[in-house]
């Protein structure tokens, strides 16, 4: 098999694995209807078009404004996970509302898009995305890939995004309704931000990417809630 042929392999095992966690989850929970099913659809489809739509506005307007329907293309490349998490939030959120929906789904989510993401970043290494930056051959874990050796991002993300499933799925018992999606947000934003540097980027802010200050925002945002919403339980388990 070619490295084309293994990348959209694990490209869309990345999306049935992802499908499959939030199904079995929704299932447990006893969620599994068939809004819930809209709503995970609406999350995927604004994921797919916002992660790729971002990537274009981000790098590649000129060729968007003249040629608008070309980056639904699957072979025109470019994507970022980034923009899919907070478009396919904004399209899950929409349609929950239009559906009467009003049970918290994000945990779900929370456990379905790591799993997701490590499975695709192997996908990423196959297609030749998403790498490193440039780097001493010596260097622990170097890959030779666009003519250099550089850091194996695209298996750093896999690892980072495996570990952040482990930990939610291990912390979920400890922790309160909506509270994994939340964890998940902040640890998604921590170890993005952080794995970017040794990514291949466009500064935009001092030596931070768009990535990153998305990613930063999205941490400090997320922490934020989080922190609030304890603080409330504890002022009300006090009272």
């Amino acid at each position: 098999m070619t490295n084309a042929t293994l990348g959209q392999f694990f490209t869309t095992a990345a999306f049935v694995a992802g499908a499959l966690v939030f199904w079995l989850d929704a299932r447990r929970k006893k969620m599994a209807t068939q809004g819930i099913g809209i709503v995970a659809l609406a999350g995927l489809v604004g994921g797919v078009l916002g992660a790729k739509l971002t990537e274009w506005i981000l790098s590649h307007t000129a060729v968007l404004l003249s040629q608008p329907l070309l980056f639904l293309n699957p072979q025109s490349g470019g994507r970022t996970v980034v923009g899919g998490v907070v478009v396919g939030w904004i399209c899950v959120e929409i349609a929950k509302r239009r559906l009467g929906i009003v049970r918290s789904t994000g945990d779900s989510f929370a456990l379905a898009l790591p799993l997701g993401e490590t499975v695709g970043r192997v996908g990423c290494w196959f297609n030749g995305c998403c790498y490193g930056v440039v780097c001493e051959s010596s260097t622990r874990w170097a890959v030779f890939q666009h003519g250099a050796w550089r850091f194996p991002t695209q298996m750093m993300l896999a690892l980072a995004s495996l570990a952040i499933f482990l930990t939610i799925l291990w912390s979920r018992p400890k922790l309160l309704d909506g509270e994994s999606w939340l964890w998940y947000l902040i640890l998604f934003g921590v170890s993005r931000f952080v794995i970017e540097f040794w990514r291949e980027r466009s500064a935009v802010l001092g030596s931070l990417s768009t990535a990153q200050i998305v990613c930063l925002v999205l941490a400090i945002a997320s922490a934020r809630i989080w922190w609030k919403r304890r603080h409330k339980v504890s002022v009300a388990a006090s009272v």
